[in-house]
């Protein structure tokens, strides 16, 4: 049983808010049936900027041979978070 809705029912939508006042979706509203993200994107942002200064700090501290080599060790493992963030959400 699916609603179609023909053509010529219904509000227009030079009718203004009509259409969206009836409980529809709108553009910029959150799709039907979807989750809210688990984390705030502020948080996700901290979690991913704390991820790479972390795992940076100890791998310059577990002897990488120079900063270079720890940023990318931390960049490695941004983008690691960064995949998990957007699975997950």
């Amino acid at each position: 049983m699916s609603r179609r809705r023909e053509r010529g029912s219904g509000p227009s939508p030079s009718q203004g808010g009509a259409a969206r006042s009836g409980g529809g979706w709108a553009p910029g509203a959150p799709a039907p049936n979807r989750k809210p993200p688990r984390l705030s994107l502020v948080a996700q942002v901290g979690l991913l900027v704390a991820v790479f200064a972390v795992v940076s700090l100890i791998s310059d501290l577990a002897g990488a041979a120079n900063l270079g080599v720890a940023l990318g060790i931390g960049a490695i493992a941004f983008a690691i978070a960064l995949v998990v963030v957007i699975v997950k959400n």
